[in-house]
């Protein structure tokens, strides 16, 4: 699917760049063109300035100033009957072609004519007595010879098809290369999509197989009591409520990713909230023999969403206390360090071997025991904590040894933020 992406960049790439070349590149042509075609249309008209200044005795004006002529300019004379009279100089171009040439409107418009398959740019005038011409000569036709212009506009085309040719070829080259390099990260999302959305079928799958079976066993037997069957039943209620929250969990960062989650912040007591979950995850802590202590500054204020800051907290906490064992700690700090607001909890558990550490936030990612299922995660709890962090304009950063503990540090901006 990349490769065919890829090349399908590459080539709209290439056409729009031959498109605009091909517009530059003709109207490059046209000007030059114009600008040959003006240049001897403007010694025509400067050599019937000559013939004008010599049949009036005077120099031509400094406006119709002109070199000496050269073999290059060709006149041509006829007569009344349109019959040709002479030309200058004498056989240029054949009598019978010469001939033909005149225009019997006599009209004076300069026009492009064709003489033994060269062109010439020829100006046709009346004579005037006295001029230096035939005796008899009625009209006078003036040539140029457009073969020089004809060989600068086909080098001209040559470089243009050179350059146009070269220029592709770059392109080809280099959005190839760049189509790979602006690829890689869509290339990454998608596996990374891909893989999330395999996670999470299997993360369903489990559960939700463990439902049936035990609804199936439950239908085996219909005479059965609710007390008879209550393991069955305390079953299919613990694998739904993982269903619920892997669901919520999964819904919550799917409106995350897309922006549908708004913060709603407002100043609120950090101190107040992080005792209140201390006191509540005390109660949980001493079922286990695990002793939770807190240090925190009052008062110790927050400018963010209470409640998304709330869920924050649980996901911590609630990682350190399912991977402490009986007889451990677990301790709870906030805060004020210079600009920001400073929160962490640290545990003495299992810790994160060094390998898994880098990954602990990615969606679904397992370690040894980070994440695992046996423990009643859903394997997103931090990636949730990394997107609320980050949605306050914070940072998150963990440290962890296997056997040593686990220390969570967040950091909040201390003072509003406009852009939250």
């Amino acid at each position: 699917m990349f490769r065919t992406l890829r090349i399908r960049l590459v080539a709209l790439n290439a056409a729009v760049l031959l498109l605009v070349l091909s517009v530059l590149c003709s109207w490059l042509y046209a000007h030059m063109r114009y600008r040959l075609f003006r240049e001897t249309d403007e010694m025509l008209r400067m050599a019937e300035s000559r013939m004008h200044a010599h049949h009036n005795q005077e120099r031509p004006r400094p406006d119709h100033a002109e070199p000496e002529p050269d073999d290059r300019t060709i006149y041509l004379f006829w007569d009344a009957e349109g019959r040709l009279a002479g030309m200058q100089p004498d056989q240029a171009v054949p009598a019978d072609a010469a001939g033909r040439l005149r225009n019997p409107a006599d009209e004076r418009a300069i026009r492009t004519v064709k003489i033994d398959g060269t062109l010439y740019r020829m100006l046709q005038f009346p004579a005037s007595p006295g001029q230096n011409s035939p005796v008899g000569a009625a009209t006078i036709g003036v040539l140029r010879s457009l073969e020089d212009v004809e060989n600068t506009l086909r080098l001209l085309r040559v470089d243009i098809a050179a350059g146009i040719a070269g220029s592709v070829a770059v392109s080809v080259g280099a959005g190839l290369f760049l189509a790979g390099r602006a690829l890689i990260p869509i290339r990454r999302s998608w596996e990374k999509q891909q893989q999330f959305v395999a996670d999470a079928s299997h993360e369903l799958r489990t559960p939700a197989a463990i439902v049936q079976a035990q609804t199936e066993m439950l239908l085996r037997s219909p005479a059965h009591t609710i007390e008879q069957e209550s393991p069955h039943i305390a079953v299919i209620l613990k694998e739904s409520k993982q269903m619920s929250k892997l669901l919520d969990d999964l819904l919550t960062l799917a409106r995350s990713d897309s922006n549908q989650l708004q913060i709603q912040p407002s100043a609120f007591a950090l101190d107040a909230l992080l005792r209140e979950l201390a006191a509540q995850f005390e109660l949980l802590a001493d079922a286990k023999g695990i002793a939770v202590s807190a240090d925190i500054q009052e008062p110790l204020s927050l400018w963010g969403d209470e409640g998304r800051i709330r869920q924050l907290l649980i996901i911590l906490l609630d990682n350190a206390l399912k991977y402490t064992p009986p007889s451990g700690r677990i301790e709870i700090a906030g805060r004020y360090q210079s600009q920001f607001v400073y929160v962490s909890v640290t545990d003495n558990g299992s810790g994160i071997a060094k390998e898994d550490l880098p990954h602990v936030f990615e969606r679904f990612y397992r370690g040894d025991k980070v994440r695992s299922r046996a423990e009643g995660g859903t394997g997103l709890g931090l990636s949730i904590a990394r997107w609320i962090v980050d949605a306050h304009g914070g940072t998150i950063r963990m440290d962890s040894k296997v056997d040593q503990g686990t220390k969570v540090e967040v950091l909040f901006p201390r003072k509003k933020r406009t852009s939250v």
